[in-house]
């Protein structure tokens, strides 16, 4: 059960993205699923005010999942930011035309946090403005 005032966050994404989601979303309230059938099943019984969906997340399902979060009646509403946490070697341009995609099935976008350690602020800062755009993740 969340704690009173919390955001429920679910994030569908591999463990290598824990820690940093941890560390760029403090105050909320986590929860991590690794595989479609954990997301789906999570997404029946809890109601969550944030979802994050990492690019491989269980062998490259992030768009998947947004189609099936996005034709659930309550999650309509509810922003999803897709990440991008691996190290494969996308070009800008590719990374671009997934942002564009995420946005054409409903995400908020999709920001890229496989940078290193001197880019961790940032990437914590543009995950936070991008939930707060949406205007569902209060300060706690």
């Amino acid at each position: 059960m969340a704690e009173r005032g919390k955001t429920r966050v679910l994030c569908a994404a591999g463990e290598e993205l824990d820690t940093r989601l941890r560390e760029c979303l403090p105050g909320r309230e986590l929860a991590f699923v690794r595989t479609m059938h954990q997301a789906v099943a999570a997404l029946r019984h809890d109601g969550y005010q944030l979802l994050v969906i990492e690019l491989a997340f269980d062998e490259s399902r992030m768009f998947e999942l947004l189609q099936h979060v996005r034709a659930l009646a309550k999650y309509r509403a509810v922003p999803v930011i897709c990440v991008y946490g691996d190290h494969l070697n996308l070009s800008d341009a590719v990374i671009r035309d997934i942002d564009v995609a995420v946005k054409a099935l409903g995400g908020i976008g999709f920001l890229d946090l496989r940078d290193g350690p001197f880019a961790h602020d940032a990437d914590c800062a543009q995950l936070g403005a991008m939930a707060a755009h949406a205007g569902f993740l209060p300060t706690n």
